[in-house]
């Protein structure tokens, strides 16, 4: 949980680096009522916080652990990894992507053979 919570420290504290940044600009331009830069401000604004967001939260390197953490032997023990349950619960969006993928990919199948 400790490195969870740090994501999202780093991310909190890009946002509000980034927000005060920005607020000057989009302020001025608010009040001096020059709408094609206030759009383009908020506009890189909005790019700024994704980017703050692809590089502290979504990007997460799954790690597939050999060791049992119980330390007790299981059916997964030996040559074969460990399942990843842990991740699965922790990044549940990167599971649900494959998952959709694969539902995908079982549509596109099914058509050509019809």
């Amino acid at each position: 949980m400790g490195k969870e919570t740090d994501r999202k420290t780093r991310f909190w504290i890009g946002f509000l680096l980034v927000a005060v940044a920005y607020s000057l600009p989009i302020g001025g331009c608010a009040y001096a009522g020059l709408y094609w830069y206030l759009t383009f401000f908020v506009g890189a604004f909005a790019f700024s916080v994704y980017l703050i967001y692809r590089i502290t939260i979504r990007n997460v390197k799954l790690r597939y652990p050999i060791v049992n953490p119980e330390g007790h032997a299981d059916i997964y023990s030996g040559r074969m990894l460990r399942p990843i349950y842990e991740d699965m619960q922790r990044y549940p969006w990167f599971f649900n992507k494959k998952k959709r993928q694969r539902k995908l990919d079982k549509q596109r199948r099914t058509k050509k053979k019809q």
